[in-house]
């Protein structure tokens, strides 16, 4: 069987060679063959020339004109009968892509891998639906509520963290998506009026309703470096504007009413993690990383105690878009949130 790795490149080059070897590794290892596809946005000579150093096995170079249109692309290039489309930062970690190609063999149609960055697990994409949209618009504005969303929000993760086998998802992350080519022409092209982001909800929520199966497989280990390229307060308004377009395509007047929407928390003062605090949530509890104290979205781990502040060091030297992230501590067994503290590199915990 053959695979195609299709990738959207934007002054990608120092990442992507780490996401062809590690992809032709798995390749190798399996007894795949496989061809790579670049397709570089980036619209400046000297930068193809180093995405072309990477050996792509194709490189496609375009006018930028968004996410959606570099995958479409490729993969209409791609003659693989299994497609794998995504990011460039990925690296495949050893023995990720056999569990992909079992679970799309098994009858899955859409599948995608557990991502990691350092020590910690990303969630799960968050739910684009208008339950869930109220529900986040709940968390930001009013804290005692919030906490009841970000304890059901938590729980969704864990469940995935500590999952074996694949598990139906109504909603992955475009950074690295696997299906057939006979799924890609029963789906059809990734919507290229999204520039950046919602694309993948999008084309999901399309194959979901032919009915098509989506799951996560979290077997299938990918590190993912988030953001090298799209930063999160840089493209606000790209995202603003992906996220109005779904809403408003899919869910009607009240979809146009949440589109306009915005759910920035209000301010909350909270405390610096102390080394108490640090001893009193247990072993075998769950730490989340947040970027706002709502907790909305978090990425996961279950190291504590000395290890936890070294491994928080470690994740915000590989993605440093916020240094003083938010820290909840969460017992996923009883479903409750043990704390949630500010994390300000440590000094409070001399």
């Amino acid at each position: 069987m053959k695979l195609s790795l299709v990738l959207v490149a934007y002054r990608s080059a120092h990442c992507l060679a780490a996401a062809i070897d590690s992809f032709r590794g798995e390749c190798q290892r399996d007894g795949y063959s496989c061809e790579v596809i670049v397709v570089d946005h980036s619209e400046d000579e000297p930068e193809r020339e180093r995405i072309a150093a990477c050996r792509p096995d194709r490189l496609l170079a375009r006018p930028n004109r968004g996410f959606a249109a570099g995958i479409n692309a490729g993969v209409a290039e791609a003659g693989g009968e299994l497609l794998l489309v995504g990011n460039p930062d990925i690296e495949l970690h050893r023995g990720a892509l056999a569990p992909l190609v079992a679970a799309l063999e098994s009858g899955w149609d859409v599948v995608g891998p557990q991502f990691l960055l350092g020590d910690f697990l990303l969630p799960p994409s968050d739910v684009q639906t208008p339950p869930a949209e109220l529900a986040r618009l709940v968390a930001a504005r009013w804290p005692s509520l919030g906490r009841r969303v970000l304890v059901r929000q938590a729980r969704r993760w864990c469940d995935s963290w500590q999952a074996t086998q694949p598990m139906a998802s109504s909603a992955l992350s475009g950074a690295l998506l696997a299906y057939t080519a006979d799924t890609a022409r029963k789906v059809g092209p990734w919507d290229e009026e999204y520039f950046l982001y919602f694309e993948e909800t999008d084309w999901l929520r399309r194959a979901r309703r032919a009915g098509l199966r989506v799951a996560l497989v979290p077997a299938a280990r990918v590190t993912h470096s988030w953001g090298h390229a799209a930063g999160p307060v840089a493209y606000q308004e790209v995202f603003v504007r992906s996220r109005r377009r779904f809403y408003d395509r899919h869910f009607g007047l009240l979809g146009r009413w949440l589109g306009r929407r915005s759910s920035t928390e209000r301010p909350r003062r909270v405390a610096q993690l102390s080394a108490v605090a640090l001893r009193a949530v247990p072993e075998g509890s769950w730490w989340l990383l947040a970027f706002n104290p709502q907790g909305l979205p978090a990425v996961g781990t279950q190291l504590i105690g000395k290890d936890l502040p070294p491994a928080i060091e470690r994740f915000l030297t590989l993605q440093p878009a916020c240094p003083d992230p938010f820290l909840i501590g969460f017992d996923a067994g009883r479903g409750k949130v043990l704390g949630v503290w500010r994390w300000a590199g440590g000094e409070s915990l001399g």
